[in-house]
């Protein structure tokens, strides 16, 4: 997993939960951090989860530019700042699923197993 999030706390937070559950996990500060791990280490990411609401580089740049790397990348939105509007861009820009914040690790596990599961299920 490659998670991305410029909020230290929450990086910290998801790494523990992930790795709890046996998920191996790269974390990257903004998307500029992101797209370089992803480069170097594309074959190591099942799914990308990335905050959609970061200075440097957004979410929707980060996804634009992972996608340009791998068309098919899986990637998780989330934010804090959850509305219709947003949650319906961050499907056009290409995310599988969206997860407002805060989360809980049950349901952060469950928006997990359902975007690598949709892969085994096509």
């Amino acid at each position: 997993m490659l998670v991305v999030d410029d909020e230290d706390p929450i990086l910290d937070l998801v790494q523990k939960v992930l790795k709890r559950y046996g998920y191996r996990v790269l974390l990257a500060k903004n998307g500029v951090e992101a797209v370089e791990l992803y480069t170097r280490r594309q074959k190591e990411v099942d799914v990308v989860i990335t905050d959609m609401v970061m200075p440097i580089m957004d979410g929707p740049a980060t996804i634009t530019a992972l996608q340009a790397i791998n068309p098919n990348v899986r990637i998780i939105g989330s934010s804090g700042f959850v509305s219709k509007d947003g949650q319906t861009k961050s499907k056009n820009a290409g995310v599988k699923c969206f997860i407002p914040k805060p989360y809980t690790a049950e349901a952060l596990l469950n928006t997990l197993n359902e975007v690598l599961q949709e892969n085994k299920s096509k």
